[in-house]
């Protein structure tokens, strides 16, 4: 019997912490997680995905401790029943346009230069909106406002997610990609200027518990960090707007 309560009064072992991510907000969840890992020992697993796909996972019954991903997708999963509903709104995407590094920046100004900027393209890569990815949906929504939307469709160079039209312009396989700043700016093979604010992006990600979480206090231990100070920096650094005030319900 002494050694049966031993055992259950023993020492607990690290805990184990999972995020789901979207992939534009991937870089500074990755930073504070293995920070967040370093300091309380914690495994912290981060998977990142598009949007589609996060809202899929959680759908399809993954359990993660902590998701991040755009409003709606959080929306849509809260009136699931999948996360808590108290949201913090983190950080707002930035689109952007990347060329092979070396390349002279083109001009992109106004809608009106990024209009000719394109219809002079050998080629363009984006995330195929069939991938579940919203900044190909947004990039296609916004060749079309400037009246070039059949032109672009002609030029594309598809891919699964940002990290893959990274690649692509990278090797040269295509001239131009557009997505989320966050995703290029990792390729140290490209170089991406924003998007003018009249064909920027308003989507913005935001973070919720699991309503299954099996980690909560650890969960909202990293997203009271993603929420403060360091938080912020990361998604500077990874080309991201922070929401200064972070938290509420959506």
């Amino acid at each position: 019997v002494p050694a049966l309560c031993l055992l259950a009064a023993g020492p607990v072992s690290a805990r184990d912490l999972k995020v789901l991510t979207g992939a534009g907000m991937s870089v500074p969840v990755r930073a504070l997680a293995a920070d967040f890992g370093a300091r309380t020992g914690d495994t912290v697993t981060v998977v990142s995905d598009t949007a589609g796909g996060v809202q899929k996972r959680v759908e399809s019954g993954e359990r993660f401790d902590l998701v991040i991903a755009t409003e709606a997708v959080m929306d849509a999963l809260t009136r699931a029943g999948r996360l808590n509903a108290d949201h913090s709104r983190l950080a707002q995407m930035v689109a952007g346009i990347g060329a092979r590094a070396g390349t002279a920046k083109p001009l992109i100004g106004s809608a009106d230069q990024v209009r000719a900027t394109l219809l002079a393209a050998r080629n363009i890569t984006y995330v195929d909106p069939a991938s579940g990815g919203i900044t190909g949906v947004f990039f296609l929504s916004q060749a079309d406002k400037i009246g070039i939307g059949q032109e672009v469709r002609a030029k594309a160079v598809l891919k699964q997610n940002g990290a893959a039209v990274a690649e692509a312009v990278a090797t040269g396989e295509a001239q131009y990609g557009v997505t989320l700043i966050s995703e290029m700016l990792p390729n140290k093979n490209v170089t991406v200027w924003p998007l003018p604010d009249d064909l920027q992006m308003t989507t913005i990600y935001a973070a919720a518990v699991a309503s299954n979480a099996e980690n909560e206090m650890d969960a909202k231990a990293l997203l009271n960090d993603l929420r403060g100070a360091k938080g912020r920096e990361e998604s500077v650094k990874a080309g991201l707007k922070p929401i200064l005030n972070s938290s509420g319900v959506n």
